[in-house]
């Protein structure tokens, strides 16, 4: 598989074929692209983002782009460039928006400093999500579950129980499901850390806290053989949201 592919269905924040949908809830979506720049245009590259992003906000785009940079993994020079949370429906406008106000200067000023890109949708799990307003997500860990064929119904059936569990008990911590549109079976799970201090080990994991609200250790331990069961791989990456290459939220 490739590459900057995986790396984008790492951080791309469900296909509908895959998960029951919320029918009080429509479908919303993520849009991020991955981009690399050429070697030696690093310095050249951030100027171009932060000199678009700020034409973005000036010309009034409906959305906010945020950059992530990884923390962690062997290809350290990439950079993810995301929106969430917008409906099917919206892309339609949103891309002809785009095209006539936005296109021009990209290629202009961004274009020029980039070896490849990578482009994904991916659709997010809002019913079995807990992810407030409140979040300080200035890292984000990124747990990518590779399904294995056949799997899905098995695997959906322990992510729901799971987060069922862990919102009817209140769990104290806050994490995001997501499925990539394109390519490979996948399912990600994201947790937001406002720091590194955040990503030490819990004094209580979620298995001892799950084991305990279920009052029985052998049930606990049965529904996470479910999950881990479902899927062939799994993958853990750490990601920092660059502020100084994002766009300012519209709460800002």
């Amino acid at each position: 598989m490739n590459k900057f592919y995986s790396i984008l269905c790492l951080l791309l924040l469900v296909p509908g074929w895959c998960v029951a949908a919320d029918e009080k809830q429509p479908t919303v979506i993520a849009d991020s692209w991955v981009m690399v720049p050429k070697a030696g245009h690093e310095d050249q590259f951030e100027a171009a983002v932060k000199k678009h992003m700020a034409m973005r906000a000036e010309k009034g785009d409906s959305r906010v782009w945020h950059t992530y940079t990884p923390v962690t993994g062997q290809d350290l020079n990439h950079y993810v460039v995301r929106s969430c949370c917008t409906e099917w429906a919206d892309q339609d406008s949103y891309r002809d928006w785009s095209r006539q106000n936005t296109m021009q200067h990209f290629n202009d000023t961004i274009h020029p400093h980039v070896e490849s890109y990578s482009h994904n949708f991916s659709e997010i799990d809002r019913k079995n999500s807990h992810w407030g307003d409140d979040v300080k997500a200035h890292y984000v860990g990124v747990s990518s579950y590779q399904v294995k064929m056949g799997k899905w119904r098995q695997m959906n059936a322990a992510l729901e129980k799971m987060s069922k569990l862990a919102k009817d008990n209140n769990w104290p911590h806050h994490w995001s499901w997501s499925y990539p549109v394109g390519g490979p079976g996948t399912v990600n799970l994201v947790i937001p850390f406002e720091n590194f201090a955040d990503m030490a080990p819990l004094d209580e994991s979620f298995y001892e806290f799950i084991s305990k609200k279920m009052k029985s250790e052998k049930k606990a331990q049965k529904m996470f053989e479910q999950f881990s069961g479902s899927f062939s791989s799994a993958d853990y990456q750490i990601y920092r949201h660059r502020k100084d290459l994002s766009m300012a939220s519209k709460k800002e």
